[in-house]
């Protein structure tokens, strides 16, 4: 008898499985989702195709990103995300960036963008193939050559210093036109650097 009270137990346990694999089955419709999966070759923990971030604060979103692939290292507390796209969720300052991939330490709290790099903000366009963002204190450091767009003016040169929303520049080696007041100026050092 106890034997019989096993098997049937066993048997509504096997049943249970297989309608709850059937219900997901066929609740599917066809529609692609997301998946995550284990990723062998490269060594992270997950591979999330096709991914759309948001980042909240309370019920605001700040930012939203999206992602062709994202490799999790769950351990290391980093991501690396490829084909990125990200915009600001404030329609004031709405700022966005672009690049091929994006390699993000979260203990460090960085974002290490690479690849045809784009920063498209209200003060202007930044273009690059490096940039290191810190995310603590809003610097963003562009080691290699730059674009740099503001208003009428373009500039080029190298190991640039801003912020996200590229409200000051401090970079070397420039060159550009455009046209800059003297207001501009004052309390600046403008000789060679």
């Amino acid at each position: 008898m106890v034997a019989v009270k096993q098997f049937m137990k066993a048997v509504d346990r096997l049943f249970i499985f297989i309608s709850l694999v059937f219900m997901v089955i066929s609740c599917s419709d066809g529609t692609e989702i997301a998946t995550q999966e284990i990723a062998r070759n490269t060594g992270a923990d997950e591979l999330i195709h096709d991914l759309t971030m948001l980042s909240t604060i309370g019920d605001k979103t700040e930012w939203q990103m999206q992602s062709r692939y994202v490799e999790r290292f769950t351990d290391e507390r980093r991501w690396v995300a490829y084909e990125v796209f990200m915009e600001t969720m404030n329609e004031a300052d709405k700022n966005f960036y672009r690049s091929d991939s994006v390699y993000v330490n979260d203990i460090e709290d960085t974002f290490t963008g690479m690849g045809n790099v784009e920063i498209i903000s209200p003060s202007g366009i930044l273009e690059t193939d490096l940039i290191i963002w810190n995310r603590r204190t809003d610097q963003i450091h562009a080691p290699n050559d730059v674009y740099l767009k503001r208003n009428q003016h373009e500039m080029w040169g190298a190991d640039l210093y801003t912020n996200s929303n590229l409200d000051y520049v401090d970079m070397k080696r420039v060159r550009g036109h455009g046209t800059v007041d003297n207001e501009e100026l004052r309390g600046r050092d403008v000789g060679n650097r």
